[in-house]
């Protein structure tokens, strides 16, 4: 299972959903470092949830 390679906070972040695998998780972890101040104001949104609202 493609999770299970997941442990502990990981799991909290704010991006996480099951099934993720590391390679998507490292990409959304870059992501959130760009944007770590949009997450401060409340107005971040993981990678995955901006690619799909352009396709």
């Amino acid at each position: 299972m493609a999770e299970d390679w997941a442990r502990g906070t990981i799991k909290e972040t704010p991006f996480w959903r099951d099934g993720m695998s590391v390679e998507e998780y490292e990409e959304e972890r870059n992501y959130l470092m760009e944007h770590w101040r949009d997450l401060r104001q409340g107005t971040y949104y993981p990678f995955m949830e901006t690619t799909r609202k352009i396709i």
